[in-house]
């Protein structure tokens, strides 16, 4: 066999491998095209972060709760209406054992308030809400700790005041019944305060209302003018009758000063009465501070505060015949030269030259210069 025929048989057995070969690998890649393919599922898995916050602890009895609690010892006669001064020594012992008590407390609250005030600060974005109404009640504490530590410094300087009050100082106790009369003019003026809507002036062509028919000045008595804010709704000619009545009552100031009063004219008087506004009250009392709720004397000026007037005062509770008779009366004694005194002894009745709007000390309101009447028959 020569060569060439030896290269063509070798030739044609590499083709013959390679068609078998290629046909081979072809039928195996197609029975792997042929086999399902299963789809592997993503599953995403979120995780949520849960933060585990300590419980709040709540106290046992709450401080307003520890409170009444302990209020329920003050005994109905000595519940407090207006001021401490108003209340008997023996009340202010009751109202001094309960504000010790819950002053004893006091540190135990006080480190609960910072307890709750620490835990709010590092929880506030995840309190339960079971919790946030007891820990809102707890950051109170501090401010109400407060103002019961004020009630007990006020009740003990007013109790150091009563068992100093020396013993000798002249005091004046009346009935019921006795004082219920000196309220008695005749008239239910006082009670209503001569307050008429109808008398309401707007756009007054004049700052003042000035009753008429009036005296002509007379020098053996204490001439007086009126004056009233036209807004006030004030009756003028039940003013002028009602402070005739009050300044030459038999309990009033004649007793003292030997001489009656009347009205005058403005230009003719001794001194005026004049009925204002709490605003228009302080810039006729000027320097004086009145503080929209207080009258005052200023030269021959007698400011009667419309406020007073119409509310009274605390110690006076709803008793307003009482407190006008009084707002005449002490303001007058001011320009008859009296000054101001404190109370006598708790449960007399009260000079008419104390400062009774600001509290009767323990004293009864009154309204009528009593100590001064005996005193001016002694010295002054």
């Amino acid at each position: 066999m020569n060569q060439t025929l030896k290269s063509s048989i070798l030739l044609i057995s590499l083709l013959s491998v390679s068609f078998f070969a290629f046909n081979f690998l072809n039928e195996s890649l197609n029975q792997q095209s042929n086999v399902p393919q299963v789809e592997t599922p993503i599953t995403v898995t979120t995780v949520q972060k849960q933060i585990e916050i300590e419980n709040f602890n709540r106290l046992d009895l709450s401080l307003k709760d520890f409170i009444d609690q302990e209020l329920i010892a003050i005994s109905d006669d000595c519940i407090k209406f207006g001021s401490w001064f108003s209340l008997t020594e023996s009340c202010l012992n009751e109202w001094l054992s309960v504000l010790n008590n819950i002053d004893q407390k006091s540190t135990t609250y006080a480190s609960h308030y910072v307890y709750a005030k620490s835990y709010f600060m590092s929880n506030y974005q995840n309190m339960k809400e079971e919790d946030v109404e007891s820990i809102l009640e707890s950051l109170e504490i501090e401010s109400e700790l407060a103002v019961w530590n004020e009630k007990l410094v006020e009740v003990t300087n007013v109790l150091n005041i009563k068992n100093n009050q020396e013993e000798t100082t002249t005091a004046i106790f009346l009935n019921d019944n006795v004082i219920d009369k000196s309220k008695n003019l005749g008239t239910s003026d006082l009670e209503s305060g001569c307050v008429d809507s109808t008398f309401i002036k707007e756009n007054f062509e004049s700052e003042w209302v000035i009753p008429e028919n009036v005296n002509p000045r007379d020098e053996d008595k204490l001439n007086y003018g009126i004056k009233i804010g036209p807004s006030l709704g004030l009756n003028p000619l039940c003013i002028k009758n009602l402070l005739f009545l009050i300044l030459n009552n038999d309990l009033g100031w004649t007793n003292v000063a030997k001489k009656s009063f009347q009205l005058t004219s403005v230009e003719d008087s001794d001194y005026v009465y004049i009925f204002a506004s709490p605003e228009k009250t302080d810039e006729l009392c000027a320097p004086i501070e009145t503080n929209s709720i207080y009258s005052c004397r200023n030269e021959e000026n007698i400011v009667l505060n419309f406020f007073r007037w119409q509310e009274g005062a605390e110690d006076f509770k709803n008793d307003m015949e009482t407190y006008r008779i009084y707002l005449i009366n002490h303001e007058t004694g001011h320009i008859l030269g009296w000054k101001h005194v404190g109370c006598p002894k708790e449960g007399a009745i009260a000079p008419v030259m104390m400062q009774q709007s600001k509290g009767t000390d323990g004293c009864i309101p009154y309204g009528w210069p009593a100590y001064e009447t005996i005193k001016s028959k002694f010295d002054r």
